[in-house]
């Protein structure tokens, strides 16, 4: 109901604007598109200072400029190059202002590259280590692998009860399998195929036989379960 009446306002607010426009000629037109409804801020929600700095400098060269006319396409292509957003909104409050509602991405894990710290994104995307201190323990993750790839591994284990938090690492073998490392020295090494499948048979296994770690179980070979010691 508020949605309704808030769109009839606007509505109602636009045939006002538009016949107050028609009253003056096209001079008259021209500098009040040049001196009416410019954007002299832009606030940003949901982000910490420095990422919401990044965003702004990208920003600020809408400032002054119309946002009655401002196309938002505009700004999600602007938005839609920072890797670190996993979703937003753009809100125009006139007279003058633009508010953006962000969502930043969970941080999963972090991999490697020439050295340097890239973290993933449950988003699924690479983020550089300029935008984040190393905060926090995440899994390693090794390999040239896919994130597709990887959320999907991610999103299996979590389905078949496994604690996320408790993976140390992960690595993606060129054959297209992987295998998952745990902080009680667990390891994982899972098929190429029926990863569902695997993982459930592992997390019953570790269950039935209340395994604690310091063990490897190897599911490659299709029906059967490999166990032995590190």
């Amino acid at each position: 109901m508020l949605r309704s009446i808030d769109k009839k306002i606007k509505i109602i607010f636009y045939i006002f604007l538009i016949l107050f426009l028609s009253t003056f000629n096209n001079t008259n037109i021209h500098e009040l598109k040049k001196n009416f409804f410019l954007i002299e801020n832009i606030k940003i929600n949901g982000l910490n200072e420095k990422l919401t700095l990044d965003i702004n400098s990208r920003l600020e060269k809408y400032l002054s400029s119309n946002l009655l006319l401002l196309n938002k396409e505009f700004i999600q292509n602007d938005m839609n190059e920072f890797p670190f957003i996993e979703g937003y909104t753009i809100f125009k409050k006139y007279p003058s202002q633009i508010i953006l509602n962000i969502k930043e991405t969970e941080l999963i894990a972090k991999t490697f590259d020439n050295n340097k710290i890239q973290y993933i994104g449950s988003n699924g995307k690479i983020i550089g280590e300029n935008y984040y201190e190393n905060k926090k323990k995440l899994p390693k993750v090794f390999g040239n692998f896919k994130t597709p790839e990887l959320l999907r591994v991610f999103l299996l284990l979590e389905n078949n009860n496994f604690i996320l938090s408790e993976i140390t690492d992960l690595y993606y073998y060129n054959s297209g399998r992987w295998d998952v490392k745990f902080k009680n020295n667990l390891l994982i090494k899972l098929p190429i195929n029926k990863l569902d499948n695997s993982i459930n048979i592992a997390k019953k296994f570790i269950e039935k036989e209340k395994i604690t770690g310091n063990i490897i179980i190897d599911l490659r070979v299709a029906n059967q379960v490999i166990i032995s010691n590190e």
